[in-house]
């Protein structure tokens, strides 16, 4: 485990895989439960295929045993504590002149949404999985390259969000990869009672195509 040292003096745990001669680094964002095995099974495989990889722990440590806790867990989370871990994220993975993408689940896909917003000179690209969007165009105006977004069609709030979303990245001048699949909220964790596995394979073909397009190594 790598520790992170953040702006404002406090620290940030990560799980750091992948050659040091990586053109592009990939960070990765976990969801509401905390950092869990398939969100470093995912930095393993990015890493096989020669990214760096960070998955950023923002609970620092912390993790759910059921969605009580794990709703709490997350609307304990502040966002400025939460935004100096990404930056230092950011930091460690430049390092060399990378360019980074930023990958997240739920709770995490927002914040790789955020964390693009924050440093869009480092972050030229974002995959963002089933999550709350940002919709003002002007701070979307800012993002650094193309974002991909996974959606899952059980979820209440879609197709709304996504078309929202959509027209907000058209009027910013960005491009935006939707995929949508017919599937509830969660299902690329294998530890969720929504996951399926032929879903999550395809989720990862279509994640390995979009970094094989705008960030090749």
């Amino acid at each position: 485990m790598t520790i992170l040292k953040t702006r404002d003096g406090n620290e940030a745990e990560a799980y750091v895989v992948g050659p040091d001669t990586a053109s592009h680094a990939i960070l990765l964002i976990h969801d509401w439960w905390g950092v869990l095995k398939y969100n470093q099974q995912w930095a393993d495989r990015l890493a096989a295929l020669g990214y760096k990889a960070m998955v950023i722990d923002l609970y620092d440590g912390e993790k759910a045993t059921n969605a009580e806790q794990a709703g709490e867990l997350m609307r304990n989370l502040d966002q400025d504590i939460a935004d100096n871990k990404l930056l230092a994220a950011l930091e460690h993975l430049k390092q060399g002149g990378r360019k980074v993408t930023t990958l997240g689940w739920s709770l995490g896909g927002r914040q790789a949404l955020l964390a693009a917003l924050l440093d869009p000179e480092v972050v030229s690209s974002a995959v963002l999985f089933y999550c709350r969007m940002v919709t003002d165009s002007e701070a979307l105006a800012e993002l650094g390259g193309p974002v991909l977004v996974i959606y899952a069609q059980q979820e209440r709030t879609w197709p709304d969000k996504m078309e929202r979303f959509n027209q907000a990245m058209a009027a910013a001048g960005k491009t935006v990869e939707t995929h949508a699949f017919d599937a509830g909220h969660g299902f690329v964790n294998p530890g969720s009672e929504r996951y399926n596995e032929a879903y999550a394979n395809q989720c990862w073909g279509l994640v390995q195509d979009f970094l094989q397009r705008v960030a090749p190594v």
